[in-house]
């Protein structure tokens, strides 16, 4: 496995990082033997830098991998967050860290982040003490490297970078995103101040990482890339001499192996030019068909009025982008295959969702938009229609068979 160094303590960590954010799920939480035998299957090629955090699958994912973290400790980087959302006071910075070391079974981590950092709450954990904090638990050995993640713009970024020595810094980047949150500037302005720089969202959510639009399919066949659109857009990421490591949120086997393959084939500054322009063509196209820039991080849920949101901005993108119909939308969120309705327009505009969002989408506004153009007039009247006539007369119908 390719390797890249930590700069603050040339610590070395492999240039794939595994992302414990989306684990193989069954009946809404962990399937425990499918994750274990992905997460298990990735150390064992080569992996050894593995990031989770506190409410990471509804805080399942740090307990999950307490098992995985008391067997192979000493072949594991371990990655957390501090919920900085959560803390109100001075206290509870400790009592989160020892809860998080308490979850993963560990008497240290290796790289605690304070988790989606914005200037405003930065400023709020200043007055918490939060410089004098880090430096304590890194004095008493419970953690190794302070950092923090980011989803604010970059004129803050710098502050944040200027006011302590981090270790480093983890920032949303793909080929689409360059000039994103902190983008491009932040991630050279980090390396220059020997920050080290890891990369989320490098496939955006898994938009880059399947199906392309025909448009973007037309490109790479007239430059013949023969890569997968995944393979692709970690290569982009791979040549950048700013980048030690990219997180990938992996749920299958194939994409392990998949995605260590790019990584152990491709090294910085090894795409011409001539590439970097094709990059360059097919993210325009992209920038001209993406409507709503979510990720699917899924910060937002639960909705309390039962709203699923990144899957009402998920159908609604790939409608435009992919030039597709509203049948996946209602098959997906209508709840007449059994799971409960979740579509755009239970919406209540309560607003909970806001402040939660990374990518600061208007949330409520924007489910108006889905729903104006993707429930047709009359679309509740036959959810009703398909749910108490149509499905019993098919389900009494199966049964007579």
């Amino acid at each position: 496995m390719q390797k890249r160094i930590i700069k603050s303590t040339n610590t070395e960590t492999s240039a794939l990082g595994f992302g414990a954010m989306r684990l193989p799920t069954k009946g809404g939480h962990i399937n425990h033997d499918e994750a274990l035998k992905l997460i298990n299957h990735a150390i064992d090629n080569g992996i050894n830098y593995i990031d989770t955090a506190y409410f990471y699958h509804n805080g399942e994912s740090e307990t999950f991998l307490k098992e995985i973290l008391s067997k192979r400790r000493d072949e594991i980087l371990i990655s957390t967050k501090l919920p900085v959302m959560f803390v109100n006071k001075k206290e509870d910075l400790r009592k989160y860290l020892n809860l998080q070391l308490e979850r993963l079974g560990v008497d240290y981590i290796d790289f605690y982040y304070l988790h989606a950092l914005n200037i405003e709450k930065f400023e709020q954990l200043k007055e918490f003490g939060i410089f004098e904090f880090l430096d304590e638990i890194k004095a008493e050995g419970l953690i190794r490297h302070v950092g923090f993640s980011y989803h604010d713009n970059y004129e803050p970024f710098k502050t944040i970078i200027d006011s302590y020595p981090w270790d480093m810094c983890l920032l949303q980047y793909n080929f689409i995103d360059t000039n994103t949150q902190a983008g491009y500037r932040g991630i050279r302005y980090a390396y220059d101040h020997d920050v080290s720089v890891f990369i989320m969202e490098p496939l955006k959510g898994g938009l880059l990482a399947n199906n392309v639009p025909g448009e973007v399919q037309k490109i790479m066949n007239q430059e013949n890339i023969t890569d997968t659109p995944a393979s692709w857009a970690l290569k982009w990421l791979l040549n950048h001499e700013e980048i030690t490591c990219i997180l990938s949120g992996m749920n299958k086997i194939s994409e392990v192996d998949e995605n260590i393959n790019t990584t152990n084939n491709t090294t910085i500054n090894s795409i011409p030019d001539s590439m970097l322009d094709v990059y360059s063509k097919v993210k325009k196209v992209y920038d001209d068909l993406i409507k709503i820039p979510c990720t699917a991080c899924g910060y937002c849920m639960p909705c309390p009025y039962g709203v699923d949101i990144p899957t009402c901005f998920k159908t609604y993108n790939n409608k435009h982008i992919f030039n597709k119909n509203s049948h996946e939308y209602m098959m997906v969120l209508s709840g007449i295959t059994g799971s409960k309705s979740s579509y755009a327009s239970k919406c209540r505009n309560c607003g909970i969702c806001l402040s939660k969002c990374p990518q600061h989408i208007q949330i409520p506004r924007t489910l108006r938009e889905v729903s104006k153009d993707m429930e047709f007039p009359g679309f509740k009247y036959m959810l009703w229609f398909i749910s108490n006539i149509g499905k019993p007369i098919y389900d009494f119908y199966l049964s007579r068979k």
